[in-house]
């Protein structure tokens, strides 16, 4: 799996990333009419194009029902954490679950304020909205991180969009693939970065924390480990060994 998450470390940064064409499928009409555009600042810009290629705007049901478009509503102008699940590969679905509680505990407030989880059916056929409440209900998801599904062709459309994909095609097909990955990002500022979802909460929470910055909730574990005397709220990478004893 380490080698398969280098290969598409790529897939959202770079030039490659400016020059592509966007996805057809993510500008088609979805389940829903009122298909919404996304809006731009600046048309034809680098933000534009990434969004274009990578975010594609499809339509998708939350675990609670509502009806969201991928980009207009849950991912333009916020910091997201963004991992698939799926019931064809159990045993790696729980350890995303696993980590990503441990995230929403040690980030505390800032999830849901500044920093949104997304959780996708790698396999929507199987993996229904009914069956998203089930596993949004047994992780413990609170405000701030959602279980998604919608139609296979558009949560395949996201899938290739955002990344979590192998040039193999045997690999490709094998849900565990794209349930090993966790990509980050802010959006307004077009960084992304991925980690393997399967490693150790505390690393995932450190590389998150490098790029996310503390943030101003001062009763989270995170800020109570990273804030010194002087005000500042860096994380140095020594502290990463102690931001999780115990917790995975």
């Amino acid at each position: 799996m380490e080698a398969l998450t280098r290969r598409t470390a790529m897939a959202m940064g770079g030039a490659s990333a400016l020059a592509g064409i966007g996805a057809a499928a993510a500008l088609e009409g979805g389940l829903w009419p009122g298909d919404r555009r996304p809006r731009f600042r600046t048309a034809g810009s680098a933000r534009e194009t990434i969004q274009q290629r990578h975010l594609p705007n499809v339509a998708l049901v939350t675990h609670d029902g509502r009806r969201v478009r991928f980009y207009d509503d849950l991912v333009r102008d916020r910091r997201v954490v963004l991992t698939f699940f799926s019931s064809r590969a159990l045993g790696e679905s729980y350890k995303v679950t696993q980590n990503l509680a441990a995230l929403q505990r040690l980030f505390g407030r800032r999830i849901g304020r500044d920093m949104f989880m997304y959780t996708i059916a790698r396999n929507p056929e199987r993996d229904t909205p009914e069956a998203l409440r089930n596993w949004a209900s047994q992780s413990g998801a609170g405000p701030g991180w959602t279980f998604l599904s919608g139609r296979p062709a558009d949560v395949e459309t996201l899938r290739r969009g955002l990344g979590f994909t192998s040039d193999d095609p045997a690999e490709d097909a094998d849900p565990r693939l794209a349930v090993g990955m966790v990509r980050y990002g802010s959006e307004p500022e077009m960084r992304w970065a991925h980690c393997q979802s399967q490693a150790r909460a505390r690393v995932l929470a450190h590389s998150m924390v490098l790029d996310f910055g503390v943030g101003d909730d001062a009763s989270s574990p995170i800020a109570r480990r990273f804030k010194t005397t002087d005000g500042s709220t860096q994380a140095p990478v020594w502290n990463c060994r102690l931001l999780l004893q115990g917790v995975d």
